[in-house]
């Protein structure tokens, strides 16, 4: 099953389509469960039958665009579909993260150096911590801007994996 957001006239609907067979498929729309039968006898150009009644929808696309042009009944309709999980991830890529950010080591190593304090003001992608593995220098950023509320890590010691670095709240 595939998971999509669908946005149309300002409204996003979740919706999901599995095919439960050629040409046949199972629609969950906005919670609503129908199936749907399918047959594109043209390039864009689609015959529907949905509880029993048969629709022609003609699709105006973009090749890698995810906005349509959609023309069903003589109405026309702006549509957007975009795969649920690749919006998701443009909106972290896009947005990036958000709220209380705890900064943990990726990898175990020796805290060589320290560059924050609690209470530094800090931007987003500002150095904080260097750390050193395998002779390699890792540098520790922050991916927001905010204060540095707790520091944990102290120069010379040893962190594994995982282990809390500092943490960055957001500015208000």
């Amino acid at each position: 099953m595939i998971s999509y957001i669908v946005s149309c006239k300002g409204k996003d609907l979740k919706a999901s389509v599995e095919e439960s067979r050629p040409g046949s498929y199972k629609v969950v729309l906005d919670g609503r469960e129908q199936t749907v039968d399918f047959l594109e006898p043209q390039h864009d150009l689609f015959s529907l039958i949905i509880e029993g009644k048969s629709y022609e929808v003609d699709v105006d696309s973009c090749e890698g665009s995810d906005s349509l042009g959609v023309n069903i009944c003589g109405y026309r309709f702006e549509v957007e579909v975009a795969e649920e999980k690749k919006r998701n991830l443009h909106s972290r890529m896009v947005f990036g993260p958000a709220g209380r950010q705890e900064i943990k080591s990726p990898m175990a190593g020796n805290v060589w150096k320290v560059l924050v304090r609690e209470g530094d003001q800090v931007e987003a992608g500002r150095l904080l911590i260097i750390l050193s593995a395998m002779k390699m220098e890792n540098q520790i950023k922050t991916p927001i801007a905010g204060v540095v509320t707790s520091v944990t890590a102290s120069e010379g010691g040893s962190v594994a994996a995982g282990d809390s670095l500092c943490v960055v709240e957001p500015s208000a």
